[in-house]
């Protein structure tokens, strides 16, 4: 009675200890993913809670529904505790499933040859020795389990590149169709491994030991199957976003080229109008030495509507930064946003208008959208120069707080259409390092700073 407790007394000090290890990896794999640590230590919580609960209940539960179980609770865990990007939390509880079952099958192979050195060898004869031999072999199982699940979720971090990024539901869809099949084919395998215990009442890996080399080869494609989905996953989804982003640039620049040619047509038309200028003062001068001034009015007026409205208030020294400053000063008044402007074109240095104007665009809309419908809102902007650095910085005042990823400083948007929205953050940085210098996104209190940085 005393060797039987002792037996599970081992028993269940290891499966403890498994969970344990399970839940600290559950938490090292979900710390790229969230935005505070301490949200990764309350999901390995929540798995070692439903685990352990899954093990000391009287219910007899198969490895493959305790698993499911415990990733189930993690990702409900992850939805409420994050409370975004719950398709992202989806796929990974998912990937986290498979990768636990991949592990166990891997780390059964060696487990003949340990016990057969350990608490299964003919030379351990006392009970006691064979208990501590057992409890030795478990451990070494444990080990290697671990190594192969940690050297599993190293990868998985490695080949998945956009951590922070906002997953869509089809995107879910389209990733976990082959995470399904894998599951499935788990699941069966499982269920017809488990009747046949039942009917013959043997283990089917005693009966036919080429069993766990066959799971374990199975263990191994099914985890390049889902290396392979998220590696093209993101490949598309960089091509999508090279895509978009020369969309966004060309748009961009065709809207500045049109402002600019809608300038130069003023520009000529007044030109001809100043060939004219002294018929029209001379027949002014001859209205009111007549003393017909309602006539010199009516004159001046039908002479006036000849000219174009231009509202071009911005001096920058540049004609694009002029006409691109002047159109977002509009926009924020129209709007009702007091809007500062201290902006200089460089007099020095080699930089296109052009790429200017698309980040001062970029920059001025995002800053004149955030500060839309906020009490004494205001937008900013100015600019300097540091030795051969040229600094563009925009400031707005802003109600909330700032979601910037760890992974490249820049905003994850809540919009429902995301996948068209940063990418304008995306182009600024773009053109910055085309001058070898970057940009910043902050928040001090209720206020959003963005800087760009550029060497000229």
């Amino acid at each position: 009675m005393i060797t039987e407790a002792m037996w599970d007394q081992v028993n269940n000090i290891s499966m403890i200890a498994n969970v344990l290890l399970n839940a600290v990896l559950v938490s090292v794999f979900y710390i790229p993913f969230l935005r505070r640590r301490v949200r990764t230590v309350i999901l390995g919580v929540v798995y070692a809670g439903v685990m352990s609960i899954l093990y000391f209940v009287p219910v007899n539960f198969s490895g493959v529904i305790a698993y499911a179980l415990g990733c189930s609770a993690v990702c409900i865990a992850s939805v409420f505790v994050e409370r975004v990007n719950a398709p992202q939390m989806m796929f990974l509880s998912m990937t986290m499933y498979l990768l636990l079952w991949i592990s166990m099958e891997l780390a059964v192979l060696p487990w003949n040859l340990i016990s057969s050195v350990t608490f299964m060898n003919p030379k351990v004869t006392g009970d006691l020795q064979q208990i501590m031999l057992y409890g030795l072999a478990q451990a070494i199982h444990a080990v290697i389990r671990c190594a192969v699940l940690s050297f599993g979720i190293h990868l998985i971090k490695v080949i998945y590149k956009r951590k922070k990024e906002l997953m869509e539901w089809r995107e879910l869809a389209f990733l976990s169709t082959t995470y399904i099949a894998i599951i499935a084919s788990y699941w069966i395998c499982t269920f017809m491994e488990e009747a046949f215990e039942k009917a013959a009442g043997d283990y089917f890996g005693h009966r036919y030991p080429v069993y766990h080399g066959i799971c374990a080869v199975f263990g191994v494609i099914a985890f390049l199957a889902m290396m392979a989905v998220i590696y093209f996953y993101h490949k598309i989804k960089a091509s999508e976003e090279e895509v978009l982003q020369n969309s966004l640039i060309h748009s961009q620049i065709d809207e500045l080229s049109g402002h600019v040619h809608s300038m130069e047509k003023v520009y000529s038309d007044f030109r001809g109008i100043r060939h004219d200028i002294n018929n029209h003062i001379m027949v002014l001068g001859n209205l009111i030495k007549e003393n017909s001034s309602d006539q010199a009015l009516q004159y001046l007026n039908d002479w006036s509507e000849d000219f174009h409205t231009v509202d071009i208030n911005a001096k920058t020294g540049n004609p694009v930064t002029d006409i691109v400053i002047s159109e977002k000063r509009r926009q924020a008044e129209d709007a009702g946003i007091r809007f500062v402007d201290d902006f200089h074109y460089p007099e020095e240095g080699k930089v296109e208008s052009i790429d200017v104007g698309v980040i001062l665009n970029n920059a001025l809309s995002n800053a004149i959208r955030a500060a839309e419908n906020l009490d004494k809102s205001f937008v900013e902007i100015k600019s300097w120069r540091s030795g051969d650095m040229f600094m563009v910085q925009v400031r707005n005042s802003f109600s909330g707080v700032l979601w910037i990823s760890d992974e490249d400083g820049l905003v994850r948007t809540s919009k429902p259409d995301f996948d068209k929205h940063g990418y304008g953050l995306k182009n600024m940085r773009r053109i910055a390092e085309k001058y070898f210098g970057t940009t910043q996104l902050e928040q001090e209190d209720d206020t959003v700073i963005f800087t760009a940085m550029m060497v000229i």
